[in-house]
């Protein structure tokens, strides 16, 4: 262990760090007999509770300053004190880092022994002189009831250092210190002026750039009205080119036909017998009064045409007046009295599929012109097209752009296309309407008309609008600005035919929804029905 200063030196006072658990303490004794314990006469009090209980009235140990330092003099013979580690002993010398412990407790003492220069300093000495006045003012603090020794010290140095220091010295120093200080001022003054004159002009700035971006903004906006004018202008111009390439394929032709059964029997109704005319022809009369279950005359069928569209899981959307033709046929009303309907075919004609697909009747609305059919497969065609349904009210208004896309006209437009020697050919080659629409899917020559138009009135049950149509035009759908179904078309005005009327969908929705048709996504969300009566028009069926 480092043993402090050389013997030459002489003590003139002890400095002692106490430590006992967390608490720590240092103090600094000049007396010449120093006793350390718990007694009331001992120079260094400690706590009874950091002692063995054998000492805690007694005195622990006792020095004492003979020849220039401090030794050993007594100490309890029956306590277990160690000095440095190892049994003290009397007569020890007590010297720099020296450390006592007591064995029965946490009490740990650190000794300094304070030492001043003797009379003779000698010869080629290197240790560091310290002033007199210096030490005697750091004993004199340690001596005094406050313990401020940084204090004292401190102040006894500064007051000696000034009176070392010349007056011209001061002076110099005085005005080293003013311009120090003035120099400092100014710069300080200097440098907040152009921080100042800095920040107004990045103020101004700033407010010339927020007025920038102001009008930036506010160009940007007329700029993105102007794009999205020109866009809804554009979109509404090729809606009805677009949808066609998207939709039309998914948009059938419905065809037909169906025949009366006896009530009661079931038999068919016929025709009545053949008879011949002037010229030697055979006349058949189609009147409802001549129909007679009795007889071998051919059985009187009648066939009808109307348009559809897939509204995904191989569900087609289409008429009440289609799936159930006999509803709106004036012939039909006087039959029916005695006899019952019969569907005899219902199939569908997809402009992408030259093949026929038969269709199966799943329900009818009673109120709406709607019914739900499905399609007689497995599994729908994975190319069919799928039409997406409109269910957000705002879409529907008065003056927003309509398409209409079927078959009005049925197969007498589809011919019309064609050149008229090929046309005269089909209606020769193949005598019936059901026939011709055969070949005509075989050369995938079926293909939906679409016309655009807008909305020119709304009421709870219908949509107005002025997009051409005609017979054979009911069922099919009516396109939103959106580009999603809006309505079914069903009546056509007779007396003005840019009036033509559709269902609007989310009456389709509740019916399709009762019968497990699943939306595809985005197109689930419930819709609200409505219970006011419409007003009566002229179908156009067939």
């Amino acid at each position: 262990m480092y043993r402090g200063l050389s013997s030459n030196y002489m003590a003139t006072g002890l400095v002692i760090h106490i430590s006992s658990g967390e608490d720590r303490h240092t103090e600094i004794l000049t007396d010449d007999q120093i006793r350390i314990g718990a007694c009331d006469n001992c120079d260094l009090r400690l706590r009874s509770s950091s002692l063995p209980k054998t000492l805690s009235n007694t005195m622990l140990l006792e020095l004492t300053r003979k020849n220039g330092s401090y030794r050993v003099a007594s100490f309890p013979p029956d306590v277990p004190v160690t000095l440095n580690g190892d049994p003290i002993a009397e007569g020890t010398e007590i010297r720099d880092g020296d450390e006592i412990r007591v064995a029965d407790g946490d009490l740990l003492l650190h000794f300094y022994p304070v030492r001043a220069l003797p009379a003779v300093v000698p010869p080629g000495s290197r240790e560091t002189h310290v002033a007199p006045f210096i030490e005697a003012a750091a004993i004199e603090s340690a001596a005094t009831a406050r313990r401020d020794d940084a204090k004292v010290f401190l102040r006894e140095f500064t007051r000696e250092l000034v009176r070392e220091i010349s007056p011209s010295t001061k002076l110099v120093a005085l005005a080293l210190v003013v311009i120090l200080v003035g120099g400092v001022l100014y710069l300080g003054y200097a440098m907040f002026r152009e921080i100042k004159r800095s920040r107004d002009l990045i103020a101004d700035q700033g407010a010339q750039l927020g007025q920038m971006k102001d009008q930036v903004s506010k160009t940007n906006n007329q700029l993105t009205d102007i794009g999205k004018r020109t866009e809804d202008l554009q979109n509404s111009l090729s809606l009805a080119v677009k949808l066609r390439s998207d939709y039309g394929a998914g948009v059938c032709l419905i065809a037909g036909s169906y025949y009366f059964v006896e009530s009661g029997t079931g038999r068919p109704l016929r025709y009545a017998e053949t008879q011949m005319n002037d010229g030697g022809s055979t006349v058949q009369s189609g009147a409802p009064e001549s129909l007679t279950p009795e007889g071998s005359a051919a059985v009187a069928e009648y066939e009808f045409v109307g348009s559809g569209f897939h509204v995904g899981d191989g569900f087609v959307l289409t008429n009440r007046h289609i799936a159930q033709p006999w509803v709106a046929d004036d012939r039909a009303q006087s039959i029916s009295l005695k006899a019952q309907p019969r569907l005899k075919r219902l199939i569908a004609y997809f402009p992408e599929y030259t093949q026929p697909i038969q269709l199966k009747f799943k329900a009818a609305a009673q109120r709406d012109d709607l019914a739900v059919l499905q399609l007689d497969l497995p599994e729908p065609p994975e190319k069919l097209p799928v039409l997406p349904l409109e269910t957000d009210p705002d879409a529907v208004a008065v003056g927003k752009t309509v398409v209409m896309m079927g078959y009005p006209s049925g197969p007498d437009r589809l011919l019309a296309l064609l050149d008229d020697a090929e046309s005269r050919g089909i209606q020769q080659r193949y005598g019936t309407p059901m026939a011709q629409l055969g070949y005509l899917a075989e050369t995938k020559r079926i293909q939906p008309l679409t016309t655009q138009g807008s909305i020119t009135d709304l009421d709870v049950r219908r949509i107005v609008y002025d997009a051409r149509t005609a017979e054979g035009g009911s069922g099919a759908p009516l396109f939103g600005p959106t580009g999603r179904v809006i309505g079914v078309n069903f009546a056509v005005f007779t007396e003005n035919q840019a009036s033509n009327f559709a269902v609007p969908i989310r009456f389709a929705v509740n019916l399709l929804e009762r019968n497990g048709w699943q939306a595809p996504p985005k197109e689930g969300k419930e819709v609200e029905t409505a219970s006011q009566s419409s007003h009566p028009t002229e179908s156009a069926s067939r």
